[in-house]
């Protein structure tokens, strides 16, 4: 019976997703993520759920005030909201030449792929429109294969899937990992969003507070010759990003391979730095912690 009620409850709740979509589709871009941006700033944060980010917040920025830290969550209500709203029209964001939305930073660290021509792995996290990154590159003829984590509900991952049409992806799991191998063996590059609690992960530092992290990103480099390529993204005037594809990072200490929390260590430091930059744009409803 359980699993009876929660067949329908996905249904219904695909459906709802879908007469979203449909009805946000024809809207210009800027209105569909202002709308749903709009939506969720007001909503979002009367949620129980916005707790958990309240105290996310307090608990590694003790020094922010109780306002700042209530206009950072509403601020990532809204950012979260743009995404959605901004899922119709992805294709429209990313590819459009003329007057596009997205503006690259360090794309000599995107073509290093080509020049050196080894793959890389991009790692980046939920910041901004976290969508934007692998199709950027894409646009610019760098393959890339990217992992994801499949939705519970198989509606919603139809809907999501149709609008990352362009995307290779790969869903999370033993079999998703080990097309990342063969990926990369290929030549060709992958992504991952690697600011999710893992379980089964290694403890890592992430505000100077220990935090099970995916080691993916380590293992892969120490076991395939690849360039490991930070992907920054930031949401600038509303629907504009910057892309930017930093140094990528060094494997090697004293001509020796660094270890897998080293490595680790440092892509947590990164991201760190990411969201400090701009908090309200990152996804703090995690279970980090």
């Amino acid at each position: 019976m359980h699993k009876i009620l929660k067949k329908i409850f996905y249904f219904f709740q695909g459906i709802l997703l879908f007469l979203l979509f449909l009805f946000l589709r024809p809207l210009p871009l800027n209105a569909s993520s202002k709308l749903l941006g709009s939506i969720a700033r007001s909503i979002g944060p009367k949620l129980g759920i916005s707790k958990k980010a309240s105290n996310n917040l307090k608990n590694i920025m003790p020094d922010k005030s109780q306002k700042e830290r209530t206009k950072i969550v509403k601020g990532m209500w809204e950012n979260l909201g743009r995404v959605i709203g901004e899922y119709p029209h992805l294709k429209k964001l990313v590819i459009k030449k003329k007057n596009s939305r997205i503006f690259i930073k360090g794309k000599k660290n995107l073509l290093l792929i080509k020049k050196r021509k080894i793959p890389a792995i991009f790692f980046s996290a939920h910041l901004a429109n976290w969508e934007v990154a692998p199709m950027t590159a894409i646009k610019n003829n760098i393959p890339v294969l990217t992992i994801f984590r499949k939705p519970n509900n198989p509606f919603v991952s139809l809907l999501l899937k149709f609008f990352r049409s362009n995307v290779p992806l790969t869903p999370k799991g033993t079999e998703g990992a080990k097309q990342l191998i063969r990926s990369l063996r290929k030549g060709i590059s992958i992504g991952l969003i690697v600011d999710q609690k893992m379980n089964d992960g290694i403890e890592v530092p992430f505000f100077k507070k220990p935090a099970m992290t995916a080691p993916a990103v380590a293992q892969l480099a120490l076991k395939i010759k690849t360039l490991v390529i930070p992907v920054q993204i930031e949401r600038v005037k509303k629907t504009n990003f910057v892309v930017t594809f930093h140094n990528p990072l060094k494997i090697n200490k004293n001509g020796k391979q660094k270890t897998v929390l080293e490595i680790m260590t440092e892509v947590n430091l990164l991201i760190e730095k990411w969201i400090r930059k701009r908090p309200e744009q990152w996804f703090w409803l995690h279970r980090r912690w």
